[in-house]
């Protein structure tokens, strides 16, 4: 059975990455470059439409209708129909293929690249102008276009029951990997709960490991750019050494669910809120839901990944999902949909309640990621790659089918932690090495390493 879970997810990646694969050296499929609101027909405030929006988000009606309601005091006479869609990243490819979807829609944050953004989207307002009022501007752009407004931001770490941890004899929240293990440890000895909730069975949950291999453990803005010329980046000492490590020994030593193969999000949100789970490593935006199923809300607290350097912690934080229109409406409905995009940006207030980090600059942080401001964490945010080297990270993770960024390598690692391969930690660490080297070769030639701009 968990042998299959393996299987079902190289076969999803596989179908992914030939609908959307990023790269470096693809071209743009054709889409306007500019689309200036300036330059077209004012739209009368009066006008009657509905716009479609398809969306992620399950069970939020009320709030949909609240949006609603509040544009509509802007445009009396549009109603946007919000279109929920189940298994979002795999359905949404198959809407988009078609060109006739709707007006508006979300964007994953890294699911497909740069140069396909001008495909799908229509811009909504250049990155240098942007970037003076919203944060991560150029998280879905593409040559200074922007094709998305992130919803919300995250930042990543773990997630912990508090009143778990003190039961089990633990008064600080880690922030060593030592100090990580030997609080799971305690936890398995003296409590009755699970030490920490892999979500091995939901697959994408693993990803959210490796985005502390990036800012977490380096404070460097510009690691993710440094891994394309990067010898070697998977060797004992390294970041992403360090952090598959930990996923892997976690599992290893039996400090994880009974059977992961089964697990999923769900489950894992109302066991750590019921204390019957006491870490899971993942984004912040978890926080306000795992606090809203909890009977206190304050047992439960983000807090960043167990590193730190000199004393210092960091955390990786990274765009959500991004508001985008379709690029093939009319300018009359174009021009509705950007009013209502910057609506749901500026005056919703979604990321404020959702415990996101806000997008407006200036904008206040919720209390979600109160322990990440009392104890100092500095946030570090990927850097856009040089103008040459746009893609270049997605096409050398694909090349090399690695799929950073992504689940599926980290499920391999899980499953030689269960024993279910024969597979040994340093042997995988070998293999993703001399995969990543023959994608740089093939990519940037033999004298990679000495090209490094960063």
């Amino acid at each position: 059975m968990k042998r299959c879970v393996i299987a079902l997810l190289c076969v999803s990646v596989l179908l992914s990455g030939a609908l959307f694969a990023g790269g470096k050296t693809e071209k743009a499929p054709e889409g306007p470059q500019t689309r200036d609101v300036s330059q077209m027909t004012p739209v009368d405030k009066n006008v009657s439409m509905t716009l479609t929006f398809l969306t992620h988000k399950q069970g939020m009606e009320d709030e949909f209708d609240r949006y609603d309601k509040e544009f509509r005091k802007k445009y009396p006479n549009v109603t946007v129909v919000y279109e929920p869609i189940a298994d979002y990243k795999n359905n949404i490819e198959i809407r988009w293929t078609s060109g006739d979807w709707g007006d508006m829609c979300m964007i994953p944050h890294m699911f497909i690249g740069e140069p396909q953004l001008p495909g799908l989207f229509a811009p909504l307002g250049k990155v240098a102008d942007f970037d003076k009022k919203y944060e991560f501007a150029s998280a879905f752009s593409f040559e200074g276009d922007v094709y998305g407004i992130s919803s919300t931001g995250t930042a990543y770490g773990v997630l912990y029951n508090r009143r778990v941890l003190r039961e089990a004899g633990v008064t600080e929240i880690p922030k060593t990997p030592d100090e990580f293990f030997a609080a799971l440890r305690k936890v398995k000895a003296n409590t009755d709960a699970i030490p920490l909730y892999v979500n091995y069975g939901a697959g994408s949950r693993l990803a959210d490991w490796e985005w502390n291999a990036r800012g977490s453990l380096t404070g460097d803005g510009d690691y993710r750019n440094k891994l394309a010329y990067m010898v070697d980046p998977f060797s004992p000492g390294k970041p992403y050494y360090t952090v598959m490590k930990m996923l892997y020994d976690v599992v290893a030593e039996d400090l994880v669910e009974e059977d992961p193969a089964t697990s999923n999000w769900d489950t894992c949100k109302n066991l750590l809120a019921q204390g019957k789970v006491a870490a899971t490593v993942i984004g912040s935006w978890a926080t306000f839901d795992t606090q809203n199923a909890a009977d206190d809300p304050s047992d439960i607290v983000f807090a960043a990944f167990p590193w730190n350097i000199d004393g210092q912690q960091y955390a990786t934080i990274a765009a959500d999902y991004a508001y985008a229109i379709n690029k093939n409406i009319s300018d009359e409905r174009y021009q509705v949909a950007l009013d209502y995009v910057t609506f749901l940006t500026e005056e919703s207030n979604f990321s404020f309640w959702s415990g996101g980090i806000p997008i407006v600059k200036g904008d206040a942080y919720p209390a979600t990621l109160s322990n990440l401001q009392e104890n100092n964490v500095i946030l570090v945010l990927d850097n856009p790659p040089h103008p040459q080297d746009i893609g270049l990270f997605d096409e050398l993770s694909n090349e090399s089918e690695l799929y950073l960024g992504k689940y599926y390598e980290k499920a391999r690692i899980v499953e030689a932690a269960m024993g279910q391969t024969r597979e040994s930690f340093d042997s995988i660490m070998a293999d993703w090495n001399k995969r990543w080297t023959e994608a740089q070769i093939a990519e940037l030639g033999k004298d990679y390493a000495s090209k490094s701009t960063y």
